[in-house]
């Protein structure tokens, strides 16, 4: 039954964008909202669960455990900017190959966070009060993560048929990530799940700072509204971080 709620309330805020039509300025606003989500996810999430994975790792968070934790945080950023720019980034410098290149990084970010995230569920299923407030952390943001993802799909105008068989893909991650989790209970090491929690860190500090940023105040209109939006996204990460932890 949890497995299932993931689904539908990605599935749900995934849905919203692809149900209305947005105009090119319309989704530049509407991605200054998603981009304060992901700003609120990268700082107030991603980076104290890897200070708190360092800690169970590496001998309560000794010097050394920690540097070799913040270097895969390094190579998830230079992993993304690499991939984008020899693999995904052609000689075509044009605004929609721009943002098809920023939604894919999304999507990698994105998609390493909900796996790391459904094994982290998975593993303490059995775990009671831990169990029910991951679950809770996770209802919490799946919605608002979908949601995000697919406004940066939106501006690559990817063909709506498409984006909705990608949505219901990016669904699944997480209720993957919960049955590995929950197969590999007895031999899942906090190390793995530490390196796979600091690569989705980099990969959003990159996608946060380099792309997304830029692309909302790419042009100057609704200044304002944007940056009262940004700010929006991030006061609900908080308000959903702080249901979302015993």
């Amino acid at each position: 039954m949890d497995i299932l709620g993931i689904l539908l309330v990605a599935l749900v805020g995934g849905g919203i964008p692809l149900l209305t039509h947005w105009s090119e300025r319309g989704l530049h606003i509407a991605l200054a909202l998603a981009t304060g989500i992901f700003l609120g996810a990268v700082f107030l999430h991603f980076l104290p669960e890897l200070a708190r994975l360092s800690g169970e790792a590496f001998e309560g968070g000794s010097h050394a455990g920690a540097m070799w934790l913040w270097l895969f945080v390094l190579v998830g950023v230079l992993g993304v900017y690499l991939v984008e720019s020899l693999v995904l980034r052609t000689h075509d410098h044009g605004e929609l190959h721009r943002h098809r290149a920023v939604s894919w990084a999304a999507l990698l970010g994105m998609g390493v966070h909900g796996l790391t995230t459904g094994i982290g569920y998975g593993a303490s299923r059995g775990e009671g009060e831990m169990a029910r407030a991951l679950l809770i952390a996770i209802l919490a943001h799946k919605g608002f993560e979908a949601f995000s993802l697919t406004t940066v799909f939106q501006l690559g105008r990817f063909k709506t048929r498409g984006l909705w068989l990608l949505l219901f893909a990016f669904a699944l991650i997480t209720p993957l990530g919960v049955w590995i989790g929950t197969a590999l209970t007895s031999i899942l090491a906090p190390t793995g799940k530490a390196i796979l929690t600091a690569l989705a860190a980099g990969t959003f500090l990159y996608v946060c700072l380099s792309e997304l940023l830029p692309e909302v105040f790419h042009h100057r209109d609704d200044g304002l509204r944007k940056v009262g939006l940004l700010i929006l996204g991030i006061a609900i990460t908080i308000l959903f971080e702080g249901t979302g932890h015993p």
